[in-house]
């Protein structure tokens, strides 16, 4: 079975079926993070993964921006036991990125395996043990 990688850009991210099972998604620098953005991505996610399963590797660079409005909704909460995303890193490169990915998902706990991370290789590595086979 050959794989073949995708990239799909949308107004916020560029996310990226990198290899089987795995997804990463990188926000870009400069633009402010929103409700309709977050659907966006999460139909783009649906799209490359289909319903999986998969993994994502999820990036907010320093500096991030956000609607307050992103944090008191649960993005989740549509597709629970609908979708194939069965864990979700997120590498947060600055002090308030890693607040306000650990501040939602204590609101929000997702009904699979989520965490937040400083450093790359340190996501990468938790995120391999739930990767599919």
């Amino acid at each position: 079975m050959s794989f073949t990688a995708r990239t799909i850009d949308t107004r916020n991210a560029t996310m990226a079926l990198v290899a089987p099972g795995f997804i990463e998604q990188r926000f870009k620098p400069g633009v402010s993070l929103d409700r309709v953005g977050f659907e966006e991505n999460r139909l783009v996610r649906h799209e490359l993964g289909g319903y999986g399963p998969y993994v994502m590797l999820s990036f907010f660079p320093e500096g991030i921006d956000f609607d307050l409005a992103v944090t008191s909704k649960d993005h989740f909460e549509p597709e629970r036991g609908h979708s194939g995303l069965i864990a979700l890193a997120l590498i947060a490169s600055d002090a308030m990125g890693v607040t306000i990915g650990k501040l939602y998902f204590s609101y929000f706990p997702p009904h699979f395996p989520a965490r937040v991370f400083k450093e790359e290789a340190s996501a990468r590595e938790w995120l391999e043990q739930y990767r599919p086979a």
